[in-house]
């Protein structure tokens, strides 16, 4: 099976959630809209989007078309580090698993470790001077205090 088609699968499910969950919510109306208008539509769009990658993906046997490589990891990578992130951010702290996982993600893409750490290093900080000390928005904290 072609990656479009299994990706436009996936984002279709991810649609289908995002129409249903909209519905169970009130939709309200286009001048009054209500908390479910955004989801509802949003996930309406993204169905039929993605409905139309799986129309068009080339068939995953046909000559040229792309196939999934079981030993391509590093989507799953990503969203176990995803994953992860929210796991851990409670407990270590905004900054420190936001360098960790700036650092993953740069790795993945196969950066230098000197380039990742500096990079990983000035987006974390970056980040905290951003929300914390300029939009003044309260980040978790980690057991050392930042």
């Amino acid at each position: 099976m072609s990656r479009d088609r299994v990706s436009g699968l996936f984002w279709l499910a991810v649609a289908l959630f995002a129409a249903a969950q909209g519905l169970a919510l009130k939709l309200g109306s286009l001048h009054r809209p209500g908390p479910g208008f955004f989801p509802f539509w949003g996930g309406v769009v993204l169905g039929l989007l993605s409905i139309v990658l799986v129309v068009r993906s080339p068939a995953g046997n046909a000559p040229g078309g792309a196939r999934l490589r079981p030993d391509n990891a590093r989507p799953v990578v990503a969203v176990g580090a995803v994953l992860g992130y929210l796991l851990l951010l409670e407990v270590l702290g905004f900054v420190a698993v936001t360098f960790l996982f700036l650092l993953l993600l740069l790795r993945l893409e196969r950066r230098s470790w000197t380039f990742s750490a500096a990079s990983a290093g000035a987006g974390a900080v970056g980040c905290y001077v951003l929300f914390q000390l300029w939009l003044k928005t309260q980040l978790p904290t980690g057991p050392l205090g930042f």
